[in-house]
């Protein structure tokens, strides 16, 4: 959304999201999921007036079943609440989903593989998610600076 190529106007997005320190976030999902808005971000992990704070929610729903009551497909869902603060006030909150689905297999190798490649996806997901709504605010707070 915000690549090299945008017009002189995104560059200023692009700097105010470098500037965006993202907190800490608990558990192996929230590490994974502020390096990914790290690397989204470009952010430099430096203190700044801009503080994102998430938290991350994860819960499995189970789908499909076989004649033998036990589950073959199952929906991983992740739900995170963002918290933007500007100098310790709020600047802006949102929440975001991402539902992927994975399969259960009967050997369990395959089923954690394919739970853990559907963690990466979700994470990517909302990763994407928050980057862009972050960029949509910062666009407007900048626009009525211009």
């Amino acid at each position: 959304m915000y690549g090299r190529s945008a017009a002189s106007g995104r560059a200023d997005v692009r700097a105010a999201l470098a500037q965006l320190r993202v907190n800490p976030i608990p558990d192996r999902q929230g590490q994974r999921l502020r390096q990914i808005l790290r690397e989204s971000l470009a952010s430099s992990g430096e203190a700044s007036s801009f503080e994102l704070e998430v938290k991350l929610a994860q819960s499995i729903q189970e789908l499909g079943v076989r004649r033998d009551s036990t589950t073959s497909r199952a929906n991983l869902i992740f739900g995170a609440t963002l918290t933007l603060r500007e100098s310790g006030a709020v600047a802006f909150v949102d929440n975001v989903r991402s539902i992927v689905s994975y399969n259960i297999l009967d050997d369990q190798y395959g089923t954690v593989a394919s739970q853990s490649d559907a963690e990466d996806r979700a994470l990517r997901q909302i990763g994407d998610e928050i980057t862009t709504r972050l960029g949509i605010f910062f666009d407007r707070q900048l626009a009525g600076r211009r």
